[in-house]
């Protein structure tokens, strides 16, 4: 992303949330490292954002429904903290400093703050107050011995599906034969996407009696924009017409390269094309559509019942297609680019998934073997 681009991306973002953050820290204990007292008629809520604000998908959602929560709520205070991706060593003080603060509700996402949380909660001195942990579980298969903290996780194997759908038929209709994905980390939400999108794939070759096959590779990371525009770069100069990347803000390489080469890529998390459709309008035509991973309204809800006394603890919500959670963009771009018949397929499609007809099989560790899952991109893998 140009510094140009990432400011007014940033401003977009985040520029309400500095304003409520600035003022909205809790107060601390008498020595810091105690926790202060919740009983004092005020109600705080803190949002932790391992990594960076910016990446217009997963955490940009998480702010925007923070941020759409404080507008609906002025009574209460919503404090966002940017921590960034280069300096891990402050996710966990930083957490726990919060937690020592007068905040009655800390949300963290991510598996990479599974652990520090789990630590935490463990002490008994913060059995007052309550967390939401998003797009992971507290811990696999255990939510229930967490009786103070929230989880939430997407089923991003579905839009993954629907992604490999829509770059199949999107592939043949232009006439080539190869698609591609591109991930960040090889972590279990990649891959989960990454799993989800090869059946995808496989569906649309059944269906159509096709054999359209995908490359796929990892950034290593979720910041590289450069090498995200790299790996697309040599995709594109292999033949594909449109890829799927799952890759945060080194993702956004992958649209420098769409358009550099006049290719087409499809988003993720968030609404790509609207981030772009101002700034940027040549690059925003270049975004076919984006895989839509609403943890800004599952942030809303929850932050909702919380204030309501109705949220759950110990419990895990999974949330999918079914659950109006998980989707795809279908803006103008996206109509103008895919051919109605094609559109009308990816639609049935999505109706198949929500009423339970169509099963997409997770990518999670905790169901799929990274022997499965290797298999499944290997069959697909041109180069193999």
């Amino acid at each position: 992303m140009t510094k140009k681009l990432r400011k007014i991306a940033l401003f977009l973002v985040t520029a309400v949330s500095v304003l409520i953050g600035a003022t909205a820290c809790g107060e601390r204990g008498p020595s810091g490292n105690e926790p202060a007292d919740l009983n004092d008629g005020k109600t705080r809520i803190a949002l932790i954002i391992n990594g960076d604000l910016g990446d217009m998908s997963f955490f940009d959602s998480a702010n925007a429904g923070m941020l759409r929560f404080q507008a609906d709520h002025p009574e209460v205070e919503v404090n966002v903290m940017e921590l960034g991706s280069t300096d891990t060593s402050k996710w966990e003080s930083t957490l726990t400093q919060t937690a020592n603060e007068a905040y009655d509700l800390i949300i963290v996402g991510t598996t990479d703050m599974r652990e520090p949380l789990q630590r935490l909660v463990s002490r008994q001195k913060y059995a007052d107050r309550r967390f939401i942990i998003f797009d992971t579980e507290i811990k696999d298969n255990a939510a229930q011995n967490y009786p103070t903290v929230h989880s939430i996780m997407f089923n991003q194997n579905e839009g993954g599906y629907l992604a490999g759908a829509v770059a199949a038929l999107l592939t043949k209709q232009t006439g080539k034969q190869n698609t591609a994905f591109v991930g960040g980390s090889r972590n279990d939400i990649i891959n989960d996407f990454g799993y989800g999108f090869m059946q995808g794939i496989v569906a649309i070759n059944e269906r159509q009696n096709w054999d359209v096959k995908a490359y796929n590779s990892y950034i290593g990371d979720f910041t590289n924009s450069p090498k995200g525009k790299q790996i697309a770069e040599n995709f594109y100069d292999q033949g594909v017409e449109v890829l799927f990347q799952a890759a945060s803000q080194a993702g956004l390489g992958c649209f420098d390269a769409a358009k550099t080469k006049g290719k087409l890529a499809i988003g993720v998390d968030s609404d790509q094309y609207a981030y772009y459709e101002n700034v940027d309008p040549e690059k925003a035509s270049r975004i076919v559509t984006s895989v839509l991973k609403r943890v800004d309204v599952a942030l809303y809800e929850a932050c909702e019942a919380f204030l309501d006394g109705t949220l759950e603890y110990g419990v895990l919500r999974q949330l999918g297609i079914k659950d109006g959670m998980i989707g795809i963009v279908e803006n103008e771009n996206y109509c103008n680019i895919l051919s109605e018949e094609n559109r009308a397929i990816v639609s049935e499609l999505m109706a198949g998934i929500a009423e339970g007809s169509i099963q997409v099989k997770s990518g999670l560790k905790r169901y799929t073997t990274s022997e499965e899952l290797n298999a499944l991109f290997d069959s697909l893998d041109p180069t193999k």
